[in-house]
């Protein structure tokens, strides 16, 4: 694709900075100021107005033929954008962040419509909780109203540990923190539990969380430590943060360095800021755990083991999708900023030859790599991740069907967000398991003689579902080849409803005053009383009540 001269002068208008950076959990802010941005809980990838223009201007397909300076850079932003939406929608850990956000509005359905029916619609339910009097037994309102604020506050903790430290110690410093193991244990049976009630009804193929309860009780009883109230707490040095950021930064600049004809050095990145802040720490800290020096070029293979190691880090495979055996290690294990702690200590300690291991960026690399590192530690490989799912949708009738939907995006009804999500979970997976070296190093595979035809069609397939448009902050669903547009709008439109009574919930549950109808970040041309009727009209639709009946306590 390019030159060997081809010389590559990186523009700020064109590469996401700061404010691209994933946004925090619970914050559904996004800003055309940014260059790229994917928010986590909207699941929409946004592009500012001129990266959208370089990349429109490209031929059909994006990557074919020669690309000048300003369009190799456009592209290297969307591809990191897009990295974020693989993370979220791939990994095993994302996938679990992002079905915690509509597994706090789940896992409380029927306390609420409990307690809508004990004392009426009022808000918000943790300031509620604070004035009642009286006992807080099952079924009382003082005792529906602490097990919903806890089910909320549980699952928000886990996103708040895993994210960063900051976050991590805002958690540990709430009230309502318990502790490490219940915040873990309760995110992860809530997921389980949506999808199962979604397309596997009797858990055929997903592990069942039920028994877990008794396992985690006695870990509770003896003290194990992280797994009873009081115990120390031990948060990761890294959180998927500077995980998320560090593998899209670094997929990007593998891009540009092969766009460049090899040409893109270590000052020119730090040059223009690209490593500044939160994109550089996760390579900061691989480098310090592995005890190796800052490779001399970005396709050193010290460059692509980072990226495996991320790949390693974020795809758990303890307790989602396989069963849970390890109960006192869970924690550990599933964790992302522990697991690329042990994965570094692991290289410097047992296996520093792979710091040279990968130089062709092929699937036999990653198979080795990641098994020398997942077998010393008895961790799940992503390989047997996805193998687990590619056996799933093979054997389990549920799964069929609903891979059958996703082929056409016609959806069921029925938990639509959810089905729409874990689709594409399963379907990100499956091609995982016959190309990781792309999944794993896009970079290098979106360019040059590992580019083809294959591969601009396996990123095309995988690419994010909503978007923004130049000049316009709306979402839109993305184009998709082969499927019918009256679907996927209407597909998209039932998304949106879930995901905007899922803030709702939010809301009713833990935000003090009257309910909140920005949402701005949905559609810019609607005026403030629309976004108001979209948003109470499908809270009323769920849980009866119209949000305008609520008394604010």
């Amino acid at each position: 694709m390019a030159s060997e001269d081809y010389i590559l002068h990186l523009k700020a208008n064109l590469l996401d900075n700061l404010p691209g950076q994933i946004t925090d959990p619970g914050d559904l802010n996004a800003s055309l100021n940014a260059r790229g941005l994917y928010s986590p809980y909207q699941f929409v990838l946004r592009l500012s107005p001129e990266v959208h223009r370089q990349l429109a201007a490209l031929p059909s397909g994006i990557v074919y033929g020669e690309m000048d300076s300003d369009s190799v850079q456009a592209f290297s932003t969307y591809l990191h954008e897009t990295v974020h939406w693989w993370q979220h929608i791939g990994s095993s850990a994302g996938f679990v962040r992002s079905l915690s956000y509509p597994a706090q509005a789940h896992a409380n359905y029927k306390h609420l419509k409990h307690l809508l029916a004990t004392v009426g619609p009022k808000k918000s339910i943790e300031k509620l909780l604070e004035r009642l009097d009286g006992p807080s037994s099952p079924g009382t309102p003082a005792g529906l109203a602490n097990t919903i604020v806890n089910n909320h506050y549980d699952i928000e903790f886990f996103r708040f540990l895993t994210f960063n430290q900051t976050r991590a110690r805002q958690a540990i410093a709430n009230p309502f923190f318990d502790c490490l193991g219940h915040s873990f244990a309760t995110t992860y049976a809530n997921v389980l539990m949506i999808l199962a009630a979604t397309c596997d009804e009797y858990f055929g193929v997903l592990p069942d969380p039920r028994p877990w309860e008794n396992e985690f009780q006695m870990l509770r009883q003896h003290k194990e430590e992280g797994y009873y109230f009081g115990s120390d707490i031990k948060a990761a040095e890294l959180g998927v943060r500077e995980i998320f950021e560090g593998q899209a930064r670094f997929a990007q600049l593998q891009y540009l360095f092969f766009a460049s004809g090899k040409n893109l050095s270590w000052e020119d990145v730090r040059s223009h800021g690209m490593l500044d802040g939160v994109y550089g720490k996760a390579f900061e800290a691989f480098l310090q755990g592995t005890e190796i020096d800052w490779p001399p070029s970005i396709d050193h293979p010290a460059v692509a083991l980072f990226l495996l190691v991320c790949d390693l880090s974020i795809n758990p495979g303890e307790g989602f999708p396989l069963p849970l055996q390890y109960f006192s290690s869970f924690v550990t294990d599933v964790d992302p900023g522990m697991r690329f702690l042990f994965f570094c200590r692991t290289i410097a300690t047992e296996r520093p030859d792979l710091v040279r291991a990968i130089v062709d960026y092929s699937r036999a690399e990653y198979f080795e790599v990641a098994q020398a590192l997942t077998q010393p530690l008895m961790l799940i490989s992503p390989l047997e991740i996805a193998g687990t799912v590619e056996r799933w949708v093979n054997d389990n009738d549920g799964l069929r069907s609903l891979m059958a939907e996703h082929e056409t995006f016609d959806f069921s009804p029925r938990n639509l967000s959810l089905r729409v999500l874990f689709s594409h979970f399963l379907a990100f997976n499956i091609d995982k398991l016959a190309k990781p070296e792309f999944f794993c190093w896009p970079g290098a595979w979106m360019v040059g003689q590992r580019l083809s035809s294959n591969i601009v069609t396996l990123f095309d397939r995988h690419s994010a579902l909503f978007v923004d448009k130049a000049d316009d902050g709306s979402i839109f669903p993305r184009i998709l080849s082969g499927k019918n547009e009256l679907l996927v709008q209407q597909t998209f439109e039932s998304f949106y409803s879930f995901n905007v009574t899922y803030d709702m919930t939010r809301q009713w549950i833990a935000v003090p005053g009257p309910f909140n109808y920005d949402y701005s970040w949905l559609s810019s041309s609607g005026s403030p009383s629309d976004s108001k009727g979209f948003a109470d009209r499908h809270f009323e639709m769920i849980y009866g009540v119209h949000p305008d009946a609520f008394e604010i306590v």
